[in-house]
């Protein structure tokens, strides 16, 4: 079985159309949609949950806006596939794609299956030349740490067996980092895909999303020379 968490908040204008090509990409295939919604106040876990028989849905709602790590691994405490998928809920991510993760994961048998920008044939729509910067300093931050040519991506899949007994403690957004640091994974393969720009809804990075991810960083870093924390 495969388990697709989501994170959701103000996600209304996306999740029904994002849900639909879900269940199109995986008509041939067992599996649970995750969306952990942090109280969005445009309904998101509503709509969410009007679709649950048809399109295979487990909705939790948290009580405030915890962010986008947590609520990964609140997903993942529920999560019953032996095969588990990340992806934001604002379309930015193609669902297309998903069946040649999956495939990479089941059938070539790797253990982490990457949506990456930064292999060839990937790429993003376009991007302000400050998001480009920002994106490319923390690309470039967390190079020690791993040889992943795209770490910030949000799109992945993996066996959920490489971070049993794993202690996940993330900052802010990039929960793909705090696995491939701390899980168990050996086999890692990248698949290009390009990255769409937000049809509906504001984009949720903001400054305190790029503090968190240096605080992350810095956690990592000690993790890695200490095998603590």
């Amino acid at each position: 079985m495969i388990s697709i968490i989501i994170p959701t908040y103000n996600e209304a204008g996306s999740i029904r159309r994002l849900l639909e090509e879900i269940k199109k990409s995986l008509r041939k295939k067992s599996y649970e949609v995750i969306v952990v919604d942090d109280n969005s106040p445009d309904h998101t876990a509503d709509i969410a949950l009007s679709l649950k028989k048809t399109h295979h849905v487990k909705v939790i709602k948290r009580k405030s806006k915890l962010g986008l790590s947590s609520a990964v691994i609140d997903g993942l405490k529920i999560a019953k596939g032996n095969i588990v998928g990340v992806m934001d809920a604002d379309l930015s991510h193609p669902p297309s794609k998903i069946p040649e993760m999956i495939d990479a994961v089941e059938k070539q048998d790797f253990d982490l299956a990457i949506g990456s920008r930064n292999v060839k044939g990937g790429g993003v729509e376009v991007w302000p030349f400050w998001r480009r910067l920002m994106s490319r300093f923390a690309s470039a931050l967390a190079i020690p740490l791993t040889k992943v040519k795209d770490p910030m991506s949000g799109f992945f899949f993996f066996k959920k067996e490489i971070i049993k007994d794993v202690k996940l403690k993330p900052l802010g957004y990039k929960i793909l980092l705090e696995i491939l640091v701390k899980g168990r994974q050996k086999k890692i393969k990248e698949i290009p895909y390009m990255f769409r720009n937000r049809t509906f809804g504001k984009s949720k990075i903001g400054s305190k999303v790029y503090l968190d991810y240096l605080r992350h960083i810095f956690r990592l870093y000690k993790y890695k020379i200490t095998k603590k924390g």
